[in-house]
């Protein structure tokens, strides 16, 4: 991702909005219809360190 890209997720799939120790990360939701999203749980640093290490495998 960079500055100014828009991206569409599709109804019914989970994702991440997560920013990282070196650069923030700033949403706006948008959503249309009579049940508002479901929020999951909160990522912890300790986790997205974990994943973030993996991916430079």
């Amino acid at each position: 991702m960079k500055a100014g890209d828009f991206i569409k997720c599709q109804k019914n799939i989970e994702h991440w909005h997560a920013s990282s120790k070196d650069s923030d990360v700033t949403y706006l939701a948008l959503y249309g219809g009579e049940t508002p999203p479901t929020w999951t749980e909160v990522l912890t640093q300790k986790y997205y360190d974990k994943v973030a290490a993996k991916l430079k495998e």
